[in-house]
């Protein structure tokens, strides 16, 4: 996709779409996507192509038309919420952890545990960053609805 394109065109679509489902019962049609752009068919059809074309996937299903195109976008996925951001990231949530450590510590007078929360907060950010990055991950999809 280029530039320009993707964020007039695809984006705003993506958002619509996610937003919808969410409103709904997991699912958007291409008419209520145009119908909350103040878009046409047309423009939304074209968008959709696209995004629908993308790996990994923004929507667990579509459906499509008898004609050609797509009907209806079922239930977004983690990529679809972190491309616009309703979903963060593990690396953010994680970044925002070590950052409240770092207060926490700051703000500790007992100097033995503002040193293990500044020590916990510096592990986290280098040496057990692959492993609190799985963990936060895990936490995130549960929050969301995951296993």
């Amino acid at each position: 996709m280029s530039y320009p394109m993707w964020t007039e065109q695809h984006l705003p679509v993506l958002r619509a779409a996610v937003e919808l489902c969410d409103e709904q019962d997991g699912t958007a049609s291409e008419v209520d996507i145009a119908e909350r752009l103040g878009s046409n068919d047309v423009a939304v059809q074209a968008a959709l192509k696209g995004l629908l074309a993308e790996d990994p996937p923004f929507f667990v299903k579509a459906d499509r038309r008898f004609e050609g195109g797509y009907e209806r976008v079922w239930q977004p996925t983690g990529h679809a919420r972190r491309v616009i951001r309703q979903w963060p990231s593990a690396e953010v949530r994680l970044n925002e952890i070590i950052q409240i450590l770092q207060l926490v510590a700051d703000r500790e007078p007992d100097e033995e545990r503002r040193g293990w929360l500044r020590k916990t907060a510096d592990w986290l950010g280098s040496a057990g960053r692959d492993a609190a990055v799985d963990v936060t991950a895990a936490v995130i999809s549960r929050q969301i609805g995951g296993a």
